[in-house]
């Protein structure tokens, strides 16, 4: 596994991490759960990024894995959190201090841990949210003692504009070969301000896999965009999820790329791209330009 610093925060991280939203699954059972966990560890993936939106993962990472807590550092996110409502889960949003704090309080006692390496909004506060109380908070949590570092999960031009005004460590966003925006609209200010820099969907979850359009955007909007990006030809007989992570990893700002699985040989194979090894300049410059001209 090779090691990156993540920016300012002077932290070590796996430059592969692990995303621990599908742990959080109530469809996954405990033993997967604790599976996966203690072997993304053995693995050597030493960066785990959760939330409190994320159901049952930050509990299961404390009740798992804390006794490890030597072996990972942690990063998670409030601002987005679940709710029980008529018996049924919801996500709920709250960035009044009250809720900032409180979120962060009971993701300590979730993750068994007095500090948290890292918590992160999970983007943005809203509209009708004020935005200087709710940074003032995160940064309290911080000045308590309950995080050592803190940060934002977004992308574009508002993650950009957060980045140069608030006094964050990290931040959180997409960068992926179909989803390369962020290198001109946010990494360079992320760079200038030496942040440390968590790539999520750095495969782009892999839709280039589904035969089928997938419902909705999230899903749907990438696999558009595989459709018409010259994917096997740029990765020249790589397997493809391989060929894109690489392609995230060979970003000279990206200090690690999150990607989740319960699949102990998903995992297993993820981690072995981690070796050193980074794509060509010109297949980059290829990537680049192919994007260039899908996107327009």
């Amino acid at each position: 596994m090779e090691f990156r610093t993540l920016g300012k925060t002077g932290l070590e991280v796996s430059e592969i991490g692990y995303g621990a939203a599908q742990i959080g699954s109530r469809n996954v059972s405990e033993d997967q759960a604790e599976t996966a966990l203690n072997r993304i560890l053995d693995e050597g993936i030493n960066f785990i990024d959760s939330a409190a939106m994320y159901g049952l993962s930050e509990k299961r990472i404390g009740k798992f894995i804390s006794h490890r807590k030597d072996d990972f550092i942690i990063a998670t996110k409030c601002g987005d959190f679940e709710v029980e409502r008529d018996g049924k889960i919801e996500i709920a949003k709250d960035y009044s201090r009250e809720g900032i704090l409180r979120t962060i309080e009971e993701s300590r006692r979730k993750l068994k841990l007095d500090v948290i390496d890292i918590v992160q909004f999970h983007g943005l506060p809203g509209e009708n949210d004020d935005e200087k109380i709710a940074f003032d908070a995160l940064v309290e949590a911080k000045n308590k003692g309950w995080t050592n570092h803190i940060g934002v999960s977004q992308d574009g031009a508002a993650a950009a504009e957060a980045a140069a005004k608030w006094p964050l460590d990290t931040q959180e966003f997409t960068y992926n070969i179909l989803y390369q925006e962020s290198a001109e609209n946010l990494m360079p200010t992320l760079a200038e301000h030496n942040m440390g820099t968590i790539i999520k969907r750095p495969i782009s979850n892999a839709v280039w896999e589904r035969d089928a359009k997938p419902d909705g955007s999230y899903m749907g909007g990438p696999w558009e965009r595989a459709q018409a990006f010259p994917l096997l030809e740029l990765a020249g007989g790589m397997p493809l999820v391989e060929f894109a992570l690489r392609f995230t990893l060979s970003h000279p700002t990206v200090c690690t790329a999150i990607v989740g699985s319960t699949n102990p040989d998903h995992i297993a194979s993820n981690v072995r791209v981690s070796d050193g090894q980074r794509l060509s300049d010109d297949v980059v410059k290829r990537a680049r330009e192919g994007f260039k001209k899908v996107v327009g």
